[in-house]
């Protein structure tokens, strides 16, 4: 008879133990679990992501014309997490110096709150610098593809995502 209450009252111990309140919070640093639909998460951190590439264009010495890349994509940064990825090319009058735009651009984020900037050589020599916020956003800027352009890749805060979010495809 003892047997028969005990039994019960473990089970619901432990049932009543593994659902505590606090346990579901994330770990430090990891975004919280999403609130609004991943398409709304989505569209503010690419909308967010997107000013910032053209505040950087802006700074661009010789630019004729910005082209930013309409859509996106998305990268894995932890569990259930993600990062939008996008760019935007910048056109110049003539074949750009990028010891000039490094500087240029160096000038108009020195200084800014929750800013790392980093200048350095990408594998052919050239100048480039890399500029990182406290949150993990980050932004490279380097010599273009195409003749006479500027490259701006940039990466979004991570963002919380539901377990069984897949988020293939452009963004």
């Amino acid at each position: 008879m003892r047997l028969r209450l005990i039994a019960p009252i473990v089970l619901v111990a432990l049932l009543t133990g593994c659902s505590a309140p606090g346990n579901d919070r994330p770990a430090a640093g990891e975004p919280a679990a999403p609130t609004a639909s991943p398409e709304v998460v989505i569209g503010k951190a690419k909308a967010e992501t997107q000013r910032t590439e053209r505040e950087i264009a802006e700074a661009v010495p010789d630019r004729s014309r910005v082209r930013q890349q309409e859509k996106g994509t998305l990268f894995p940064c932890g569990e259930h997490q993600r990062q939008w990825v996008g760019a935007t090319i910048v056109v110049t009058s003539g074949e750009p110096d990028m010891h000039t735009v490094v500087a240029a651009v160096e000038d108009a984020w020195r200084g800014k709150s929750g800013w790392d900037l980093e200048k350095r050589r990408d594998s052919d020599g050239l100048a480039t610098i890399d500029l990182s916020a406290d949150d993990g956003e980050g932004y490279l800027v380097s010599l273009g593809t195409e003749p006479n352009t500027v490259h701006i890749l940039s990466s979004s805060p991570c963002f919380a995502v539901p377990e069984v979010f897949f988020g293939g495809g452009s963004w």
